[in-house]
């Protein structure tokens, strides 16, 4: 199996970075406000997440910021980091003059948030981003199937009976025409394996977190994706 782009959020110190980078992190990102999806104190401070930015010896750096109640001071914050990317909280999309000021300063735009339910439509994924101009979309991050427990499961072989419902073909089609990171349920076992199904998707996306707030959503604890990280590692 060749290694797709293996990105993972939400680090909290310079030792998490460097074990995920590691362990084949091909992007590592440190949060500097709280998620509301998630209970937890891995939102970082900015010094700490300098350094941790400073750490990386490979892996680019994602800077996930709230642009949501005062844009110009998160884009003051996530600029002094110097990320590669930033990927606002929540999923929002920065004003217009915030993200011009992104692509002056060679920063993309990380996309996330965006959840993809059984039912869905591939054709909405991401239909409220396209009308946006200069939008400064590096990638696009889609958890899929969160609803269920077992999302990979039930994706490879509950969901081609209902021809209706969201297929895994439609997530590799959405891979080959947009830059898109994919979550799901993963595990040691089966990480290896949703990876080789997915040619069309650029990689996978592990969210740390150590309590959610919400039932419906992927995460995984600290030590937990490391398991992943080195099930991925073993396979290539």
């Amino acid at each position: 199996m060749t290694m797709k782009l293996i990105k993972v959020d939400r680090v909290r110190s310079v030792a998490e970075a460097v074990a995920v980078e590691e362990l084949g992190a091909g992007m590592v990102g440190v949060a500097l406000d709280a998620d509301p999806r998630f209970a937890d104190e891995r939102a970082v401070p900015v010094d700490l997440a300098g350094e941790i930015g400073k750490a990386l010896s490979r892996a680019k750096f994602v800077v996930e910021v709230d642009f949501r109640d005062d844009p110009v001071d998160a884009l003051r914050r996530a600029e002094a980091l110097r990320p590669d990317l930033v990927q606002p909280i929540t999923g929002a999309i920065p004003p217009g003059d915030v993200r011009a000021a992104l692509s002056r300063a060679g920063i993309g735009i990380v996309y996330g948030g965006i959840e993809i339910a059984h039912d869905d439509d591939p054709t909405w994924t991401l239909s409220r981003y396209p009308d946006t101009p200069a939008l400064g979309a590096a990638l696009f991050q889609v958890d899929v199937l969160p609803e269920c427990r077992n999302s990979w499961e039930f994706l490879r072989d509950e969901s081609p009976e209902f021809e209706d419902e969201f297929q895994l073909d439609d997530l590799n089609e959405l891979g080959r025409t947009h830059e898109l990171v994919a979550s799901l349920n993963f595990t040691p076992r089966n990480a290896p394996e949703i990876v080789a199904a997915l040619p069309g998707v650029r990689g996978v996306a592990l969210a740390l977190a150590d309590h959610a707030t919400r039932q419906d959503l992927h995460f995984l604890r600290y030590d937990a994706a490391l398991e992943v990280l080195r099930a991925l590692q073993r396979s290539t």
